[in-house]
């Protein structure tokens, strides 16, 4: 990374390479000794950047989270390949704003100099083919979601026409939830891990949970539906596939989803044995959701990664246990999204259900 001061209150950091959460601990030590005091600003420079995965969004997000904590701004400029697009998509410019050039950040920054001359040109294309791996992982760009043909069984509702929601538009807690179990034996290797996982992944779920992929499976921009008991009553919601490779898949949320962020599924080898992680970050939509997470909510979370990932283990012959590390990365509540409640897919549901039940019950 490069480092460049501009005036008292702005610095310039150009990444390079892959973005990913392995760049996190410098990111946030630069952050640190961000000099001057006040409305700092860090501007992240992507001109040289390739590629940008699952783990560097989650990265980005608890960034963010970091810079507010220290009363700085954050933005980022010169994105270029497919970067412009994922930022749009997973919603991370409404948090993280992104600008053509350096120029530009430095205006909106509230710089009136001349910028330095080595990172004054514009933006260009850096999409190459050696990661296009990465970019065909990611989803397309939606603005609003579609559901493709489903089961009749299927409730179709709260997803339809629904925009994503990533951490940045929740009301709660953010919080980062980890639930890891590592396989038995050494020949199974990530990406079968992975391919095992999403080939179960509807059968792995508790019997409350029914999930419902689109026709060919979890792949980038597919929706899944899902009909959940919860002790508030059945919820109709869903999930899209925001990104999908060989050793990891990414679902991202629905507008009035019980949480606003994403859940990523991935697998790695440590030491002798391979692990399967499922890691979550995210806040409660609107504050019913909150009370309800903080009353019994995170438990029952809990319960249903820990029963996937248990219901992995079984099926494999394994022994041993889910290991949960609950993170509480942010316990300030975000009041501007309180009117989120409006698109609560609990509430939304429960008024729609007494509608299905005559229309099925005419249809006899």
């Amino acid at each position: 990374m490069k480092i460049t001061d501009v005036g008292r209150d702005i610095r310039i950091i150009s990444l390079t390479g892959d973005v990913s959460s392995a760049m996190e601990q410098e990111l946030n030590e630069l952050l640190i000794t961000t000099p001057g005091t006040g409305k700092s600003t860090t501007i992240l420079d992507f001109q040289a950047v390739r590629s940008l995965d699952n783990t560097g969004i989650s990265m980005l997000v608890r960034l963010h989270n970091s810079a507010g904590h220290k009363g700085l701004r954050l933005m980022a400029a010169r994105l270029g390949g497919r970067l412009p697009d994922i930022f749009r998509l997973t919603r991370l410019n409404e948090g993280i704003p992104c600008y053509g050039d350096i120029p530009t950040a430095l205006r909106h920054a509230g710089y009136r100099g001349q910028p330095p001359q080595d990172v004054a040109n514009p933006a260009h294309d850096t999409t190459t083919a050696a990661t296009k791996d990465v970019n065909d992982a990611w989803a397309r760009p939606v603005s609003r979601l579609e559901v493709k043909a489903m089961p009749k069984v299927a409730i179709d509702l709260n997803v339809k026409g629904r925009r994503v929601a990533g951490p940045m538009q929740g009301f709660g807690q953010l919080w980062q939830k980890t639930y890891s179990i590592s396989l038995p034996g050494k020949g199974l290797d990530p990406a079968r891990a992975i391919a095992i996982l999403k080939e179960n992944f509807t059968s792995f779920q508790p019997p409350a949970n029914r999930f419902y992929p689109p026709p060919d499976g979890i792949k980038p921009g597919g929706v899944i539906l899902i009909n959940a008991d919860t002790p508030g009553g059945l919820v109709a919601t869903g999930v899209m596939t925001l990104y999908s490779s060989r050793d990891s898949f990414t679902f991202i949320t629905p507008e009035g989803h019980p949480e606003a962020g994403w859940v990523t599924f991935s697998s790695f080898r440590e030491q002798d044995s391979t692990v399967v992680q499922i890691q979550g970050l995210a806040r409660a939509s609107d504050p019913i959701y909150e009370l309800a997470f903080r009353i019994l909510g995170s438990k029952l979370q809990q319960d249903i990664w820990s029963h996937v990932l248990q219901s992995m283990l079984n099926y494999l012959g394994g022994s041993g246990g889910v290991q949960v590390t609950p993170l509480l990365l942010d316990s300030r509540l975000q009041w501007s999204r309180f009117f989120n409640l409006l698109l609560n897919a609990q509430i939304l549901t429960l008024l729609y259900m007494p509608a299905l039940l005559c229309r099925r019950l005419f249809k006899r």
